[in-house]
């Protein structure tokens, strides 16, 4: 296959680093187009036969510009197939009537809800995209597609290794970290800080808030400058640069997706956190509401809380446990997460599948 990725919304750069890695193993030629934002996020465009850079964000006129520079960069490069990577937005929708027939196409669906009732999915997309991915066996039990379509699950947990950085964690301490920068309406911030500051945990534990926050919204005044904020709370007021991001995953002890404590459908049948593709690419053990305990993919290497208190007794039993620790790594020694590469076949098999 001579592959397209295509990515326009600005956004899941994690997906195509598994794309790539996949398709190259089975020796396909690969080529990239994306926002001019996500280049410098792409440490490997050493394996891409071709990069297409586009704009960050589209008017009426550029969406047209970047339609016309995508259609032509596949007429000139003889792309045959086109794996579109944000499906839910609007250039995406528009891109879709001036897509060649004879191109192959796959893409995924993040909400995977679209795939039932969407108009936009099943009487426009449809037209052109038939197959399309979903990101857990999960998401896929709790959805009803609409017939026309064809889905297989990806994973996308495959990360280029990062160049080191001066990032050293003292054999003393314990890292908790909330990857990401996820709305405050998303996740627990404002508890989880409340929680904190109340002083009942190890003086070793610290939480690594993982990408770059605006805490100024949930931060009461003068908790910056006080003794527990700077004992547990590491936090970034700046971009986080890839291989600084990717060297604390790798040192981290456990991840803290941070859902909502009540019952919050968006990431139960709809999405799937991006912290969840970390944990399972790095095997991290995940910290997670109660509500999530039916997310199947994850139930191996999760431990659960169905409190703020009761997090941080869970933060504290898991530290301590050795035994803990060995069973959720024996689980994705023998699970299916072990080994990325065996993903290379299927996920090549699908993509260049006629719809």
């Amino acid at each position: 296959m001579n592959v397209l990725i295509l990515e326009m919304g600005g956004s899941h750069i994690e997906c195509i680093y598994t794309f790539v890695h996949l398709l190259k193993l089975q020796e396909h030629d690969v080529h990239l187009a994306c926002n001019k934002k996500l280049v410098p996020l792409f440490p490997e465009k050493e394996r891409l036969s071709g990069l297409l850079t586009l704009s960050d964000k589209f008017t009426s006129i550029s969406q047209l510009t970047a339609i016309t520079s995508v259609c032509n960069y596949m007429r000139k490069k003889k792309i045959d197939t086109l794996v579109i990577n944000t499906t839910e937005i609007t250039i995406v929708r528009n891109l879709s009537f001036f897509i060649p027939n004879k191109i192959n196409c796959t893409a995924i669906a993040h909400n995977a809800k679209k795939l039932e009732k969407s108009v936009t999915f099943t009487k426009i997309l449809s037209k052109k995209i038939r197959k399309f991915y979903v990101l857990s066996d999960n998401l896929l039990k709790n959805i009803h597609p609409d017939p026309v379509f064809k889905l297989a699950v990806f994973y996308p947990i495959y990360f280029p290794r990062p160049k080191k950085r001066n990032i050293i964690k003292p054999a003393s301490e314990f890292w908790v970290t909330v990857a990401g920068e996820a709305e405050h309406i998303r996740r627990d911030y404002k508890p989880l800080l409340n929680e904190i500051q109340r002083g009942n945990i190890s003086s070793s534990i610290r939480f690594i808030f993982l990408g770059k926050y605006n805490l100024d919204n949930i931060v009461e005044a003068g908790w910056k400058e006080t003794a527990w904020w700077k004992k547990h709370i590491v936090y970034f007021d700046r971009h986080v640069d890839y291989d600084t991001f990717h060297n604390y995953i790798m040192q981290s002890d456990i991840l803290l997706p941070l859902i909502k404590l009540q019952n919050d459908e968006l990431y139960t049948n709809s999405r799937i956190s991006g912290s969840f593709n970390l944990g399972l690419g790095y095997k991290k053990p995940f910290l997670l509401p109660d509500h999530c305990n039916t997310n199947s993919d994850l139930q191996p290497y999760s431990i659960y809380y169905s409190t703020m208190k009761q997090l941080m007794d869970r933060i504290e039993e898991f530290k301590c446990s050795a035994l803990i620790k060995e069973k959720i790594q024996q689980s994705y020694k023998e699970g299916p997460f072990n080994n990325v590469d065996k993903m290379a076949l299927p996920v090549c098999s699908f993509i260049a599948k006629k719809s």
